[in-house]
């Protein structure tokens, strides 16, 4: 019951989180598709007509946090894991039961987001990992300014703390809801 209610605050607050994410770094972090050599006239105009679109918000870029060595089905639905605050072995002993859980299940794509550099074991877990770096004033903005973008990034993904996984708890087959 308490991971439940964790969940919860924990969904609430990226969600506020994600409506304060700043439209210049979503902008500045949009994905963009060079293309080689002199452009036409008629492609320049397509290309200015998908930026003013997708500044206006009518285009969504596509998203996918699949990395390429590790097999995913193609509509893998994401599983956020927000672990801000958590220490090195609590972090790695939750990783590993939420590997556990998640391991036979290429219907869903993991992504961990945590301030700690650990990154030997998250590259064998095979996670995309959304490092925010823990630094100090004036600096400090840019850790909160982030996390609001990854709560923007990721506002259609399933949400879990990090004690989802100390709990025992994991992904349902059907809904991604937790269970104990």
């Amino acid at each position: 019951m308490i991971v439940d209610t964790e969940t919860k605050n924990l969904h609430a607050k990226l969600q506020k989180l994600a409506r304060e994410a700043e439209t210049d770094l979503v902008q500045r972090y949009a994905l963009r598709f060079p293309l080689p050599g002199r452009l036409s006239l008629y492609r320049r105009a397509r290309r200015l007509a998908g930026r003013i679109l997708r500044r206006l918000g009518f285009l969504i870029e596509p998203w996918s946090p699949r990395l390429r060595h590790f097999e995913r089905s193609e509509g893998a639905k994401t599983v956020l894991i927000w672990a801000l605050g958590a220490d090195r072995e609590t972090l790695r002993t939750a990783c590993s039961r939420f590997a556990i859980d998640l391991r036979n299940r290429p219907d869903r794509v993991p992504v961990l987001v945590t301030d700690v550099a650990d990154f030997a074991y998250f590259s064998r877990l095979g996670w995309l990992v959304e490092y925010v770096p823990t630094l100090s004033a004036p600096a400090g903005a840019y850790a909160e300014r982030k996390c609001r973008y990854l709560a923007w990034r990721y506002r259609d993904a399933e949400v879990l703390p990090v004690t989802a996984g100390l709990a025992g708890a994991a992904v349902k087959p059907g809904d991604g809801q937790l269970r104990s």
